[in-house]
């Protein structure tokens, strides 16, 4: 996540100091990139490039001329000959040539924008009337071109009535499968514990929890490779050496892209998808990607309802260590990571970094509708739909959708 090139101007850092130099001319206003056909300037070439494709170069070859002279010429007889056949109208032969990119021949009446096909008009006039005449047979919300309600089930692959047949009766959360359900019920629900550990008789819902309990609690699970700086038990000497690094801070990996370093390969091999985008793992229930197979491991956890890691304190369980390492600080008061410039202290990194922008008045999330900045980019994505009215978030009692969990939580205590 390191972001080496800053802007002077606005803090904003970048992986690319292309990218930065593409981001100044924001601030600057410079334009280099040129248009040939109508001379307009452009800030990047992939915004030139796009106007390009929307506005290609009219055929200079081609004057215009009225068609009632086209017509006139068409009917006319040649010599030693009759006019053309009636059946054969001048528009229907010329009609390809109406159609070259550039010429727009359908334009709505009411606004004045025109378009090169009566398809694309009749779209477009549904912004007017409002018209919204394709459905989600799942949740029956309505959309005015079929492109959008395909972006909207692409988005909920399984977004179909099926996925709302398996309910829990105990908390009424619902599942695609039945295999699910169990799987919720009987992590979630079930209070019975079949498999004890043998070294201190305690017991749990599944043999891999006995696993894990025997490996952190007694003494590195029968590990022989000991690190002697904190004395953790590791599996192999390779293990064991990649450990110490951890204590060393030896980082003999590094990002060709930004200068990053890593104490093993795999972490820079993990590192690396920032840059390229790849995200290997992919959740079969929603169809959500990840760029590491554990963040898969915990997403998919919100499907099952599963919560292995649970709080000796209060029993609150949770779906990954380290949101139970997180919990833990509600009960310990552990406020780790403190503000250098006014002394607060946190106890999660992440509210650290947003309270920072206080400071700052950092504002790099930017609405490209209305203009209006936020500090973090999810405020931005709620604040989106207000201009999108996308409304995701549904009562289950009365139907009612709302735009953000917040607004429909305090729906659902009323």
């Amino acid at each position: 996540g390191t972001r080496p090139y800053p802007c002077e101007q606005c803090g904003k850092g970048f992986t690319q100091p292309g990218a930065l130099r593409r981001h100044q001319r924001t601030h600057t206003g410079e334009k280099p990139y040129e248009c040939r056909a109508c001379h307009r300037a452009f800030a990047d070439t992939s915004t030139l490039r796009r106007h390009a494709a929307v506005r290609p170069r009219r055929r200079e070859s081609c004057e215009p001329f009225s068609m009632k002279a086209a017509t006139r010429i068409y009917n006319s007889p040649v010599q030693g000959g009759d006019p053309a056949a009636p059946s054969q109208p001048l528009l229907s032969l010329i009609s390809r040539d109406l159609s070259f990119p550039g010429t727009r021949p359908y334009p709505c009446e009411q606004c004045g924008k025109g378009f090169t096909q009566p398809g694309a008009l009749r779209r477009h006039q549904r912004t007017h009337t409002g018209e919204k005449p394709y459905e989600c047979r799942a949740c029956h919300r309505a959309f005015a071109d079929t492109s959008t309600l395909r972006r909207h089930a692409a988005v909920r692959p399984r977004h179909l009535a099926s996925h709302l047949c398996f309910r829990c009766e105990t908390c009424a959360q619902t599942f695609a499968n039945r295999c699910n359900l169990r799987s919720h019920q009987r992590h979630v629900h079930s209070s019975e514990r079949h498999f004890p550990c043998e070294l201190c008789a305690k017991r749990f819902k599944r043999g891999k929890d006995v696993r894990r309990h025997v490996l952190q609690v007694h003494e590195g699970g029968g590990q022989r490779h000991q690190c002697h700086q904190c004395g953790k038990g590791l599996s192999s000497s390779t293990a064991l050496r990649l450990h110490e690094r951890t204590h060393t801070g030896h980082k003999p990996y590094g990002c060709p892209e930004c200068q990053a370093k890593f104490s093993q390969p795999s972490a820079l091999k993990t590192h690396m998808r920032i840059h390229t985008g790849e995200k290997p793992f992919v959740c079969d229930e929603c169809g959500a990607r990840f760029t590491q197979n554990h963040m898969l491991i915990y997403h998919r956890r919100c499907h099952t309802g599963e919560r292995p890691f649970m709080c000796e304190t209060c029993g609150k369980s949770f779906a990954s260590k380290e949101y139970l390492k997180h919990h833990n600080r509600v009960h310990t008061g552990s406020k780790p990571f403190k503000c250098e410039v006014c002394f607060r202290t946190f106890a999660q990194r992440n509210s650290l970094y947003q309270h920072i922008k206080v400071h700052t008045g950092e504002r790099p999330y930017c609405c490209d509708q209305c203009g209006k900045q936020f500090t973090q980019l999810n405020a931005l994505q709620r604040h989106h739909r207000i201009h999108t009215g996308e409304k995701p978030f549904m009562c289950n009692a009365c139907g009612r959708t709302f735009t953000d969990k917040s607004t429909l939580r305090r729906h659902a205590s009323v």
